[in-house]
């Protein structure tokens, strides 16, 4: 599935609705950027959420007059659904077919992975929330990454759980899935070294709605804490809601970067209290960040979100080298512009390594009384 938007000078433009959408996509000069993201299947809020932070972003630099010059960002929209056969598909099409002058994907682990090989040493392609440590390690001269990788935010994560939440053993629930796998065998080792054990593990299915045999194995090992790796927001909130409803009275930890309003608002009050690690903390101070959910709340209804904010920064450091390379196309010169400086983002700063993988703060957030704030 292919949709397209453009996004105006202004937010009064952007409410002129499909007159003003359809006038300016046909604009020639318009910088095309492929939206690659689940739409559809069990990622697809997740997905949304991160379109919509793109589409904030594209309407905030566009409201500034655009990049090179004045040329407006074009997002073009593509449902990877959330399987990596999809994401290649949505990768061949927005090449080959469509031509856009960027792309923007990577939101799963397994759809960044496979759709990585489709854009080798072709054109840019920013990957967001994927954590695998692979889709760098094994990537191409063009390819960057946002978020941190597993074992970046698990350094961090295990350090707070091993000094500050007072555990002795702990189990887990992951996704059945390299991602999920990796995720375990990274805690094993970090928590291990400040003796906590893994009391044990149960895998679940992307597609799974109905978690309670699992929990019920959890629930009978008698861990101080689960910890809950959840990589969409309708399963996640499955989970913390029937973790719960088992009647398990223990510490409930929450994956890194999966934490949003709309999974808090799901979860009900098997969130209350629980801590998790992102790149995003929503009562930041930071400009970018403020003008960008301050733009989001006019055009769209959820609120802002971690996933949303990587959307947000893709396309907020895609212009910046844009302008520093002098061409949309100029991938060798938007590479090196990437990978030459800091830039500063709605995240705050961040710079990418001779990998392309993006190095920037993580920060300990929580939720209290339903609402996710920064935590110490």
């Amino acid at each position: 599935m292919i949709t397209r938007r453009t996004f105006g000078l202004s937010a009064g433009a952007l409410a002129l609705g499909a007159t003003a959408g359809k006038a300016l996509a046909q604009d020639k000069s318009a910088v095309r950027i492929a939206a690659i993201a689940p739409l559809s299947g069990a990622g697809a809020f997740d997905g949304q959420l991160a379109v919509e932070g793109m589409q904030a972003m594209a309407a905030v630099i566009n409201g500034k007059g655009g990049v090179l010059g004045g040329r407006k960002i074009e997002l073009v929209t593509y449902d990877d659904k959330g399987v990596p056969e999809e994401g290649v598909s949505a990768a061949k099409r927005a090449l080959e077919q469509d031509k856009v002058d960027l792309i923007v994907g990577g939101w799963f682990s397994a759809v960044a992975l496979a759709q990585k090989e489709v854009t080798r040493d072709k054109i840019i392609n920013v990957m967001t929330s994927s954590q695998h440590p692979k889709v760098t390690e094994e990537g191409h001269k063009y390819l960057f990454r946002l978020n941190a990788t597993s074992t970046m935010m698990s350094d961090r994560y295990a350090k707070f759980i091993c000094e500050k939440m007072k555990l002795k053993s702990v189990a887990f629930i992951t996704i059945n899935d390299d991602y999920g796998r990796l995720e375990v065998e990274n805690y094993r080792k970090l928590l291990g070294a400040c003796n906590i054990e893994v009391k044990g593990n149960e895998f679940y299915n992307r597609n799974d709605t109905d978690f309670t045999t699992a929990l019920t194995k959890l629930r009978s090992l008698n861990s101080d804490a689960i910890y809950v790796s959840a990589i969409n927001t309708s399963q996640g909130a499955t989970i913390y809601r029937q973790i719960r409803q088992s009647g398990y009275k223990g510490t409930i930890i929450a994956s890194a970067g999966n934490m949003n309003p709309k999974l808090v608002e799901l979860s009900g009050p098997a969130l209350e209290g629980v801590y998790c690690v992102s790149l995003f903390a929503p009562d930041t101070d930071n400009a970018s960040a403020k003008a960008w959910m301050a733009q989001y709340g006019k055009m769209f209804k959820n609120e802002p979100s971690f996933i949303g904010s990587l959307g947000a920064q893709a396309v907020e450091v895609l212009a910046g080298a844009m302008d520093k390379a002098g061409g949309a196309r100029e991938y060798d010169k938007i590479a090196a512009a990437m990978k030459g400086q800091p830039w500063k983002t709605l995240l705050g700063e961040i710079t990418f390594d001779g990998k392309g993988q993006a190095l920037q703060n993580i920060y300990l957030i929580q939720v209290k009384n339903k609402k996710i704030v920064s935590a110490s």
